[in-house]
């Protein structure tokens, strides 16, 4: 408990790498007693990313986790840390301090582990400047967990959508619209016809979502720019790539405009294989409860760690609640329930002889 609310008083949203960096400095030190070798670097964005290596590092378990938070320095202000009845509530507290708390009690239990840790800074942002790091160090580990936090009821997530994310942008011909109406082109409608076109490429598990629109300059002005900003969500890599051709086929409507589409498939889906299926079957081994598991549309860095083929299990940080929302809580019995079950899964990962071999999707 106290750790946990160190780490909450220490705001670390993720655009202040000062307060990522003191959040990595506690877990360093902590880590460093535990037996870990520490790495410090910074990413393609400047943001900070800390590795701590354990054991022989011959085919390593890679356990994921975030410094980060969604919640902008100052709302410890409005929001303390707080405790009541066995719920710990404050800004980062569920997503994911508790979960680096788990990483710390786990491996402080352990006798020289095969085990890596990485914890980022970026992830809240999808990871642009520490995605290199996780792809390396995935690159050369056995499997990955991640220490996000569970689902309802404390499952597992063994399934992500994949996303796309892109920027659409129509260039029209502005005119007066009392006095040259016809020989004006405008980019806010033919910005509607393309947000409709994009809305039909939606088709139940696949959604396409135009979440911010832009254009115009007046109402007295026919519109010589519009542009949206939009994403995708699609569980499988063929759905993703299904909607990216369609996006980037795009037309107009009115021959006179002109549309420009920008980005692309930024996370492909996190996939339940055989190898997941088996690394899910010791988890429920290790557990002293029912284990459930359970697929979402939102992304991680699990996806990162499943597009190389490395067996990938999410969702292993505490039960709680309100993620990036103001009630955000974690309940505290389940942190050292967890983090007992986190270093049992650990051991039997170094000692079995059962194979996690990367198989097709099914």
């Amino acid at each position: 408990m106290s750790l946990l609310q160190q780490l909450v008083e220490l705001e670390s949203p993720s655009d202040d790498h000062f307060g990522c960096l003191a959040v990595q400095d506690v877990l360093g030190g902590l880590l460093s007693e535990a037996g870990g070798r520490i790495e410090r670097s910074t990413g393609s964005t400047g943001t900070p990313v800390m590795v701590a290596r354990f054991g022989a590092q011959s085919s390593p378990v890679l356990l994921l986790g975030h410094v980060d938070t969604v919640w902008p320095r100052g709302t410890l202000k409005e929001h303390p840390y707080t405790v009541d009845n066995g719920v710990a509530r404050g800004p980062g507290v569920y997503d994911m301090k508790a979960g680096l708390v788990q990483i710390v009690t786990a491996l402080s239990a352990l006798d020289s582990p095969d085990v890596t840790v990485l914890l980022n800074a970026d992830e809240e942002l999808g990871s642009p400047g520490s995605q290199e790091a996780i792809m390396a160090e995935a690159a050369r580990s056995r499997c990955a967990m991640v220490l996000e936090p569970c689902g309802p009821g404390g499952a597992l997530k063994t399934r992500r959508k994949g996303i796309g994310m892109y920027t659409l942008e129509v260039t029209g011909r502005a005119a007066h619209p009392g006095l040259d109406f016809a020989g004006g082109v405008n980019a806010v409608v033919e910005l509607a016809h393309q947000v409709a076109a994009l809305a039909d490429l939606s088709d139940g598990e696949t959604t396409v979502n135009v979440g911010e629109v832009a254009g115009g300059t007046g109402r007295n002005v026919v519109a010589a720019r519009a542009s949206a900003l939009f994403e995708s969500r699609f569980w499988t890599a063929d759905e993703g790539a299904r909607v990216d051709s369609a996006v980037q086929a795009l037309r107009c409507v009115d021959a006179r405009a002109s549309v420009r589409v920008t980005g692309g498939v930024h996370k492909v889906p996190m996939e339940r294989t055989a190898a997941v299926e088996a690394l899910v079957e010791l988890a429920a081994e290790c557990a002293d409860w029912e284990l459930t598991e359970m697929a979402v549309g939102g992304v991680s860095d699990g996806n990162v760690t499943a597009a190389a083929g490395v067996p990938t299990i999410d969702g292993l940080g505490a039960d709680g609640g309100g993620a990036h929302a103001v009630d955000e809580h974690v309940l505290l019995a389940d942190i050292p329930r967890r983090a007992s079950w986190l270093a049992s899964l650990l051991h039997r990962l170094e000692t079995t002889t059962r194979p996690l071999t990367a198989s097709a999707p099914h």
